[in-house]
């Protein structure tokens, strides 16, 4: 017989409410609460602890991985730590930056859990060489704790480098300093915009799409960072009481102290109203919990009274597939597309 401790969890988060669980009427409480949860967000999550410095920046020269050819970067994000990125650019890079009058467009990928930059190119190829074709420049960064900056216990140099990572380790020696894996991943995210948003021939309209953990990086991004004018994720949109209460074997840079008293997945999907914002889900992705799609319409409701605020009830997409947790990319590239398009209307 076992006596365990996780049934009195659900029991607890069922018993109170989030503190800042959306209730705006207005625009004007939208943005007072706004402002106060990504307050409360940057705190819990260590964002705000992390440590400003010289962005130093080295190009490695040229690789090829998957069929791409893409630049190897490093970007100095906090003293002493570098950050690994791919940068894509499409064909006639130049050309484009002169001939595009407010700059050429970005798009940051970020990749999901268990691998490294290389994943998005192998995994998500068809909607990297869309994205190229239509001119964006593009960004893969390595999360701290994968691919090339996974710590001692997951180094190695076995065929595929990119599995596993060292988020459980990064999480259980941060938490110490009061900081998370998601708070430095978002903390990274904001200081590569920094350095891809200064280019001379770039533009404001940065993107941001990823799957599973490369969705949640894309999440929280956007949720805290307002230069993100379009966000687009896959497999990761779900309520945390199914998908991460009840199944807390999921990767630990899920886990924020507090979170489960302050908000919940709709409330972060609140903070990107009213940008364009899409999520993709599968009938049969597991991460959704019992309730499977529901447990995600759920939450899209919450983030949807957000968007109604502002008349942009239609900038939120939900496209559902019949698989399972995966990454397949119907509708992104007319969304992007169309967001852009409005971006470039109204600015």
């Amino acid at each position: 017989m076992y006596y365990t401790t996780l049934d009195y969890y659900v029991r607890l988060f069922d018993s109170s409410e989030r503190e800042f669980s959306f209730k705006a009427e207005t625009t004007e409480e939208y943005l007072r609460w706004k402002e106060a949860l990504r307050k409360r967000l940057g705190d819990i999550s260590g964002l705000d602890r992390c440590i400003p410095c010289e962005p130093e920046h080295e190009n490695l020269g040229q690789v090829q991985v998957a069929g791409f050819t893409a630049e190897y970067h490093t970007l100095q994000t906090e003293p002493g730590v570098r950050m690994p990125f791919y940068l894509l650019k499409p064909s006639g890079f130049s050309e484009r930056a002169q001939a595009c009058e407010k700059g050429v467009p970005v798009l940051m990928i970020p990749h999901g859990h268990g691998g490294g930059k290389e994943t998005v190119l192998e995994g998500q190829k068809r909607f990297v060489q869309e994205a190229l074709e239509d001119g964006f420049l593009i960004a893969c960064p390595d999360e701290r704790g994968s691919g090339d900056r996974r710590e001692f216990p997951q180094q190695g140099e076995e065929p595929d480098k990119s599995r596993g990572n060292s988020h459980r380790e990064l999480l259980q020696v941060g938490i110490n300093f009061g900081r998370t894996v998601i708070g430095t991943a978002v903390w990274d995210l904001m200081r590569l915009a920094d350095y891809l948003l200064a280019l001379p021939e770039t533009g404001e309209f940065l993107a941001c799409a990823g799957m599973s953990g490369g969705g949640q990086q894309t999440v929280w991004f956007a949720a805290l960072d307002d230069r993100v004018k379009a966000a687009v994720t896959s497999g990761y949109f779900y309520g945390f009481r199914e998908s991460l209460l009840k199944l807390p074997h999921n990767c630990a840079c899920n886990f924020v102290p507090h979170l489960f008293e302050t908000a919940d997945m709709g409330e972060l999907g609140a903070l990107l109203a009213p940008r364009p914002f899409f999520v993709e889900s599968g009938e049969k992705d597991p991460l959704s919990g019992e309730p499977g799609v529901e447990n995600v319409k759920s939450q899209l409701e919450v983030t949807g009274r957000a968007y109604e605020l502002f008349h942009a009830g239609d900038k939120v997409v939900h496209s559902v597939h019949p698989g399972g947790h995966q990454w397949v990319g119907t509708g992104m590239r007319e969304f992007l597309h169309k967001a852009r398009q409005e971006f470039l209307c109204e600015y």
